[in-house]
């Protein structure tokens, strides 16, 4: 039996990120921006669940669910809100709605909700599947910004520049906007330049005719041909040969190619998305990569934060993998926890997901210990340096925060205990948040989008920051 759910939420991108991880072929989902549309539709068709924001342009969401359970008594109510503060959750539980979901959203609790939801509303309580798995999976500060940029360039054709360092999944975030573009009904082709001969880069992506070579027996497309009309992948773009680097300019520039030993024409259609874990502003100066190629493939874009940037994932990442591989049948202790949490994940999301197949197929226990993880963690897969390097990261974590605690005690054991309107918070943030930034700033040459990438704070916030602290615009440009 199909099932009918309205989303009204103002966030374009929240509400596309939703309607994508919420659609089945038994689902089918309207989204409304303000409380008039979701009225309106709510008027003129018939809806199992209603998925409401609170604070909405015109009106408050809990009076508009208030007034929709006099009208409407089958619905069942979902309150997602930004303000998780215990007032909210105490009108929404005044009001008996099915579930109160605080914002950043978690698409898996979402979904484990909106499954039970519409179980309750069923005449047959025939369980739901939905059939698109979450592609992405977090709910980290850094990695809904990364859900938002998605959401907001899977409608658009423009070419998405992903870097990131290697393990952090460029791949499924070029999957993943392939396949919440216009495009997703068409090719969707990954080539990773450094797996391929350089000799055989050019025919692979541009095809050749016959005889253009030793072995060219037959007219063969290449990929660009193939995957007109789709997107195409390139991954370690920073691998591309510098010859064939003007071939794919004049395909970004014109839409067009000829295949290696012909001369006709051809027009493609093509999405192009890149990656690449290297330092292309390095590559650049050495004379590696063309800087107008760079700029024609980073028309957008994405930075994917390093697993150990993202501390809040790591256990909803490895309980994911964990019930994968081992078909729900195993599951961490809070020694393991605490191992995963303190662990630096220099192979980020791969390292994370390999550990955890490895302990899936040889471990017969049900309860994985921080023993288990420490046996198959791949220590060996790293050179002695790296390893120093490693451990000395997460020493100087640990010795930062012992020095932090250690002069807060010896503080507030010489404060006066009349003292209390000093405004302590912002005079320690200032205090460490202007060494940060400069340094910052300083690393990244002045460059502030670099900067706020690696701060994880968007660049409006970096600008005010600046301002704030008398900190010159330029400052770090050599």
């Amino acid at each position: 039996m199909q099932k009918k759910i309205l989303i009204i939420d103002d966030d374009y991108s929240l509400r596309t990120v939703m309607l994508k991880a919420l659609r089945t072929s038994k689902i089918t989902i309207k989204t409304a921006s303000t409380i008039s549309e979701g009225w309106f539709l709510l008027e003129k068709e018939d809806f199992d669940l209603v998925i409401c924001d609170v604070v909405l342009p015109d009106g408050d969401g809990l009076e508009l669910i208030k007034k929709l359970k006099k009208k409407f008594n089958h619905l069942e109510f979902i309150i997602i809100s930004a303000q998780n503060n215990i007032l909210t959750a105490i009108k929404a539980d005044q009001l008996d709605v099915f579930e109160y979901i605080p914002k950043p959203l978690d698409l898996n609790d979402l979904i484990i909700s909106v499954d039970r939801s519409l179980k309750k509303t069923s005449e047959k309580n025939k369980e739901i599947k939905f059939e698109e798995n979450l592609p992405m999976i977090g709910t980290s500060s850094v990695m809904q910004v990364v859900y938002k940029n998605i959401a907001k360039i899977t409608k658009t054709n423009f070419s998405v520049f992903i870097n990131g360092e290697s393990g952090t999944g460029k791949e499924l975030v070029a999957k993943t906007i392939h396949n919440f573009s216009d495009r997703a009904k068409k090719h969707f082709t990954a080539i990773n330049m450094a797996s391929l001969p350089k000799n055989l880069i050019e025919s692979e992506l541009f095809g050749y005719e016959k005889g253009a070579f030793t072995g060219a027996d037959s007219k063969t497309s290449g990929f660009f041909e193939k995957s007109s009309g789709g997107t195409l992948f390139l991954d370690e773009i920073g691998d591309m040969p510098y010859d064939v680097q003007s071939r794919l300019l004049r395909v970004l520039q014109f839409g067009e190619f000829t295949r290696v030993g012909g001369r006709e024409v051809i027009k493609t259609d093509v999405r192009i998305l890149s990656a690449t874990n290297k330092n292309i502003q390095s590559l650049i100066e050495k004379g590696e990569f063309r800087e107008d190629l760079f700029y024609r493939l980073n028309v957008i874009n994405i930075f994917l934060p390093p697993l150990r940037e993202r501390e809040n994932d790591i256990i909803s990442l490895g309980r994911h993998y964990l019930n994968l591989y081992s078909d729900g049948k195993k599951q961490f202790d809070s020694s393991a926890i605490n191992f995963l949490k303190s662990h630096p994940w220099p192979g980020n999301v791969r390292e994370l997901e390999n550990l955890l197949k490895r302990v899936s197929v040889f471990t017969s226990d049900t309860i994985v210990s921080s023993t288990i993880l420490r046996d198959y963690v791949d220590y060996d897969k790293f050179e002695p340096l790296q390893k120093k390097e490693i451990r000395s990261i997460r020493n100087e974590k640990e010795n930062l925060r012992s020095y932090l605690e250690s002069f807060l005690k010896n503080f507030f054991d010489s404060l006066d205990s009349n003292d209390q309107k000093i405004g302590l918070h912002d005079k320690f943030m200032n205090e460490f948040e202007r060494p940060l930034i400069l340094k910052t700033l300083e690393f990244c040459r002045g460059n502030n989008i670099k900067a706020s990438q690696v701060l994880g704070i968007n660049r409006n916030t970096l600008r005010s920051k600046l301002k704030k602290l008398d900190i010159p615009s330029k400052y770090g440009k050599k």
